[in-house]
């Protein structure tokens, strides 16, 4: 999806890319040096970033902030919000 033509029901995909670009042009330089392992929401309507501790704070902070906004969560300096797998205890 093109940089603001976000449509009135974008699909989850299309908030997620959106979401990664506006993160990436706008906020990832200056926020991976002060915020590292922290939540940001990024708002897809209006390309706002709330930064907090937890993902659910992240996302209500945003949401006092526009109730009607669309958002992506992200955890600074990684590739995704939420880890999930199987590591192995003995891995050398």
């Amino acid at each position: 999806m093109a940089p603001g033509n976000v449509s009135r029901t974008p699909s989850t995909r299309d908030i997620a890319e959106r979401g990664e670009a506006i993160y990436k042009n706008r906020y990832q330089a200056d926020f991976e040096s002060k915020f590292h392992d922290k939540f940001v929401a990024v708002n897809v309507r209006n390309e706002d970033a709330t930064i907090a501790d937890t993902s659910e704070e992240a996302i209500r902070l945003a949401l006092e902030k526009d109730p009607d906004g669309l958002f992506h969560l992200m955890r600074v300096g990684h590739q995704a919000a939420f880890e999930a797998g199987w590591y192995m205890s003995c891995a050398s």
